[in-house]
């Protein structure tokens, strides 16, 4: 592949990611840890096996200012045009071989998804990682390889979005009222939830809640409740002077000692930084999301060479 055809490539652990916008199309493959980012300001759940994906008009980035420790593949490349503004449709470069027919497909896909992580097969996994290691190694017939290797890729991504997009409507009924369970639960954190008691709310046996449960929001029920528990404690403690034993105690943990050891897990701080911090974090957070960065090749470039050189392993 034409080496300018490839803007940025590496496997890394990202530690940050601020909020911006990339000159090209990204890809990205968990291999280790979970991470939650967002596609303008939108949530998405990265966990080990997903792809993720965003194209030039996106912003996305880190939901928090600490991510968890991880590993991903990440690739970034050019395609036929800018896309400075939202489209329906893309073209690739000429070089990766896709008809028209082809194309008019992939914008379906790329474009026509709110979704922007998906669960993609070991075999395409390995394919990831095979074609980072043919990039570092750039011989003509590596070259020849990637190209054929990020063509498949970008079609096993796509066939991703297919299946499981099929999969989402066949289940609609149920999907909505789980997902419409779940909004309420936000309100509920407070209560002592067994996997039994959410899943006759919804109407549905155990395992079958479970399953769709994950499906829609990228969580096993245990773990969003986790996770809506913790955001109520961080609301809490920004915007109330409530003490940690009534905020332990309001939003649905056992004790003041197991709620800290969860916050900390999460947040990367004790609920007392935190609240200290809070201010400073939160005006970060939304001054990111109102004005991302957008990075041009060549500055998307330099900042890979940087990273690379100074042995940083953390953001895309």
């Amino acid at each position: 592949m034409q080496r300018e055809q490839i803007i940025s490539y590496g496997h890394i652990e990202c530690q940050l990611m601020h909020p911006h916008r990339n000159a090209g199309m990204e890809i990205v493959l968990v291999e280790q840890g979970h991470l939650e980012w967002a596609v303008d300001n939108r949530p998405e759940v990265l966990t080990k096996g997903s792809v993720f994906f965003t194209l030039p008009w996106q912003a996305h980035g880190s939901l928090f200012l600490r991510e968890p420790k991880n590993r991903i593949y990440y690739i970034l490349f050019k395609l036929a045009e800018s896309y400075a503004t939202p489209s329906t449709s893309i073209r690739f470069p000429q070089r990766f071989g896709f008809t028209p027919k082809e194309e008019k497909m992939l914008s379906r896909l790329f474009c026509g998804t709110t979704r922007h992580v998906w669960s993609l097969s070991v075999t395409a996994q390995q394919m990831f990682a095979d074609l980072i290691r043919l990039l570092d190694s750039p011989t003509p017939l590596n070259t020849s390889t990637s190209i054929a290797l990020l063509r498949c890729l970008i079609l096993e991504v796509a066939l991703s979005i297919e299946n499981q997009s099929n999969l989402l409507v066949k289940d609609s009924y149920t999907s909505t009222r789980v997902r419409q369970f779940l909004q309420q639960l936000n309100s509920r954190v407070d209560e002592a939830w067994t996997l039994e008691q959410m899943a006759t709310e919804c109407g549905v046996k155990r395992t079958q809640f479970a399953k769709v449960c994950q499906s829609v929001s990228g969580y096993p029920p245990y773990t969003y409740l986790s996770r809506l528990r913790f955001e109520k404690v961080c609301e809490l403690l920004r915007e109330t002077t409530l003490s940690i034993t009534d905020i332990t105690y309001a939003c649905g943990y056992e004790s003041t000692q197991y709620m800290a050891a969860s916050f900390k897990k999460n947040a990367r701080m004790t609920p007392s930084d935190y609240r200290k911090l809070s201010p400073q974090l939160e005006a970060i957070l939304s001054a990111g999301w109102k004005n991302p960065e957008s990075l041009t090749r060549e500055e998307e470039r330099k900042r890979r060479q940087l990273m690379h050189a100074v042995g940083h392993r953390s953001t895309p």
